[in-house]
């Protein structure tokens, strides 16, 4: 359970958790459907305490990866995945930093909403609310999701905050804890500039939105 597992995070983390950090039930779902996607290097964007890593690390027995801004959740990462003998390698630092053609899957738990939350919203204060970080860190994986082979899969969990190509498709959906799970796989090419955007259950054209 999650109660359980949570038992093995440091005070703050096991605090936030809930509302921080992916539920055992939804890594262990996202970690499958990658899996069977044929996932063989996945990355984690916004990796926090680690929890999402090293469940889904010991659920398909390979390495996974995470980055992680926060070098005191980056060090508590990897002395979880040590305790738990999960194989978690945790990149420290943005997303400039990341090559994404060395992965062919990624996870996305909403991880650019903190930079538009209120206060309390937010786990805390040592990286101040940024629209422009939050454009900045959209527009990078946007580039990435554009970029990335046919076949490349992802999982987004209550929704990625920014555009997906319309090469990206659907293959599962479903609604764990109150929010939408989707596992999505680039099908084709990017011959359109038009996007889709996550807003709850709903699948919206971005120029519609416009």
């Amino acid at each position: 359970s999650d109660e359980q597992f949570d038992q093995l995070l440091p005070v703050r983390p096991r605090i936030r958790s809930a509302s921080y950090w992916s539920s055992v039930e939804v890594a262990q779902t996202a970690s499958r459907w990658l899996t069977e996607a044929g996932a063989q290097r996945l990355l984690d964007v916004g990796s926090g305490v680690g929890k999402f890593c090293s469940i889904a690390s010991l659920s398909s027995s390979r390495r996974v990866w995470g980055v992680e801004l926060r070098p005191d959740l980056a060090l508590a990462s990897r002395q979880l995945a040590q305790r738990l003998g999960a194989e978690v390698v945790i990149l420290d630092g943005t997303l400039e930093r990341i090559d994404p053609s060395r992965f062919d899957a990624f996870y996305f738990f909403n991880p650019f909403a903190e930079h538009l939350a209120e206060t309390h919203e937010r786990y805390d204060e040592r990286f101040p609310a940024s629209v422009d970080g939050f454009i900045n860190d959209v527009r990078i994986v946007e580039r990435w999701l554009r970029a990335a082979p046919i076949g490349t899969a992802m999982v987004s969990y209550n929704g990625l905050g920014g555009r997906i190509p319309l090469s990206w498709v659907v293959e599962r959906s479903e609604l764990v804890n109150g929010d939408h799970l989707r596992l999505w796989v680039k099908r084709g090419v990017d011959d359109s500039s038009d996007a889709i955007i996550e807003v709850n259950e709903y699948l919206l054209p971005a120029s519609r939105l416009a």
